[in-house]
């Protein structure tokens, strides 16, 4: 049970990772466009750095994507069911604070 939940940890830990960088709260998007201007990028530089993030994203999207399946590998339906109910839930609230994000004001370099 231990190692079930050290590993549901490192899904969420992963899904919030990336959401953060394909969402603006990483160096896509907006900040993206907030480290080109701290760091004064040029516009190559810019498009690197997206590329390498999105590289980044797809990678550990199929990451995340084995770890469920070996997840799912090891529990009862009773827990599969609970385990996908986490995730949703989990889901909801990095929808949520996307959402408030974007309501808060931009100010400062920031956390990129």
């Amino acid at each position: 049970m231990k190692k079930v939940l050290i590993i549901a940890s490192l899904v969420a830990a992963l899904g919030a990772s990336a959401a953060m960088a394909g969402h603006g709260g990483g160096f896509m998007g907006k900040g993206a466009d907030r480290l080109k201007s701290f760091l004064g990028l040029n516009d190559a530089q810019v498009t690197q750095v997206e590329a390498i993030m999105q590289e980044q994203k797809a990678k550990m999207d199929v990451l995340r994507e084995e770890t469920d399946q070996r997840i799912q590998a090891v529990l009862t339906p009773e827990q599969a069911t609970k385990f996908q109910e986490m995730k949703q839930k989990r889901q909801e609230r990095m929808e949520q604070r996307r959402q408030h994000m974007g309501e808060k004001k931009q100010g400062g370099p920031g956390f990129f």
